[in-house]
């Protein structure tokens, strides 16, 4: 409600929004109603994380796409939860990110420092995202792990880092915002395949490319639809590096100098003496 109260006010110049699209929807829609404010948006996404063949270091590569959706519990807009995976490497990928997931992220007392996942943020989102769970098994993907409350975990919202593959950009869980820990495998064929498939999204927030090639990085870095591409790593960054998203991911930029030009005006002077 205050955002709604924020965004019609009159005295209110310009709103900086982050949440779901949605709501950023409104917030423009809010502003047309009232005077006119400049709007920023961050929303949703459902960021690629692309590995290819010729991945530097496989090892890392899962390292980082690991860290990629199941940090937060999934609860990042810009987190990774599509991993297109070149099918020559897709088996030995699947195996190795299994054998790290499970113990990378174990579901715990958020007050205990060796818990690595806490609960979701209420029963009511636990709730959606086993509904996403559900919608994965019944179009077809191959549920490999989690996708249940983990076992002492009856009270709170907790659910264990999940994995699906053969997934097929045309399922809710490729298309829609989860916002938890639920990751889904598609294969690609190759660099433009995965391209292709990158860019099958409303969304445009992030995105990664795993690739010794510098030539393959920089065509896909220009190609992808996306806010930021990272090249061999996901999510590095400090405070000068812009951030936001392409399409329905939102407009505008949190950090560095375009987010601080967009809280000012430009004005024209012309002095004839």
């Amino acid at each position: 409600m205050s955002g709604k109260a924020l965004a019609l006010h009159m005295d209110v110049a310009k709103v900086c929004f982050t949440g779901s699209t949605e709501v950023g929807r409104l917030m423009m829609v809010y502003a047309g109603q009232s005077n006119l404010k400049k709007v920023s948006l961050e929303c949703g996404g459902k960021s690629p994380q692309i590995i290819l063949a010729d991945v530097p270091n496989l090892d890392d590569a899962v390292d980082a796409t690991i860290a990629g959706i199941y940090a937060n519990s999934g609860q990042v807009c810009s987190l990774g939860s599509r991993l297109l995976v070149e099918r020559s490497i897709h088996d030995e990928f699947v195996k190795r990110f299994t054998e790290k997931a499970k113990t990378a992220f174990v579901p715990g007392d958020p007050l205990d420092p060796e818990t690595t996942m806490g609960p979701l943020v209420s029963q009511s989102h636990f709730n959606t995202v086993m509904g996403y769970v559900e919608k994965g098994k019944s179009e077809g993907a191959t549920l490999l792990f989690g996708g249940k409350k983990p076992q002492g975990f009856d009270k709170g919202a907790y659910i264990e880092p999940t994995l699906f593959d053969n997934v097929t950009s045309n399922m809710t869980i490729a298309r829609e915002e989860i916002f938890g820990p639920v990751a889904a495998i598609i294969p690609v064929d190759d660099a433009d395949d995965a391209i292709r498939i990158a860019n099958d999204s409303i969304y445009g927030l992030g995105a990664s490319v795993w690739t010794r090639d510098l030539s393959k990085a920089h065509k896909m870095v220009k190609e992808i639809e996306a806010g930021t591409v990272w090249v061999n790593c996901y999510g590095d960054g400090d405070a000068t590096q812009p951030f936001g998203g392409y399409k329905q991911s939102g407009h505008g930029r949190d950090r560095g100098m375009g987010c601080l030009l967009s809280y000012t005006q430009t004005k024209s002077v012309w002095l004839k003496l």
